[in-house]
């Protein structure tokens, strides 16, 4: 089976529950014969566009985080057009997205609608997101309320 993972961490460098989850996940269906690939977003510490680690093959995105209409924008753009670009290479049997922004990107191409997919929740994002940016220490009232909105719309 061809199983793609779609996330907004890596398991390059587990260093949290999300990663540790993924890493488990991943590298065990591929343990067990499965052709597995995650999706994620280019973080820093990566020096390249892609990986493999433990017969799990790792693609990245870029992203830009200048602010957050730039970081939703790239990362719906980029992460949707990786997906195309690999699905049409390897018609993927199932995905299972773990995080809402990289999901939000590949559910935006209708190349998804003919894949099975399943979603891991590791928690809420828009009331994570809530929970840590109060609206009393909001910098940009506007930009809390877009963020969350979308974080919310991206898990329904």
């Amino acid at each position: 089976m061809k199983i793609l993972f779609v996330a907004d961490v890596s398991i390059a460098r587990v260093i949290g529950g999300a990663e540790r989850v993924l890493f488990e996940q991943t590298t065990r269906f591929a343990q067990r014969d499965h052709e597995v690939h995650i999706i994620t977003r280019k973080l820093l510490d990566h020096n390249s566009d892609q990986d493999t680690i433990r017969n799990v093959h790792e693609w990245r995105y870029p992203i830009e985080q200048k602010n957050t209409f730039s970081f939703f924008f790239t990362s719906r753009n980029n992460g949707k057009q990786l997906f195309e670009t690999l699905h049409q290479k390897f018609k993927f049997d199932c995905i299972n997205f773990h995080q809402p922004i990289s999901a939000f990107g590949v559910l935006q191409s209708q190349l998804s609608q003919e894949v099975n997919k399943i979603y891991t929740c590791h928690s809420l994002s828009f009331e994570e997101f809530n929970s840590r940016n109060s609206k009393k220490n909001a910098v940009n009232p506007v930009m809390r309320i877009l963020n969350e909105r979308v974080r919310k719309k991206v898990e329904s």
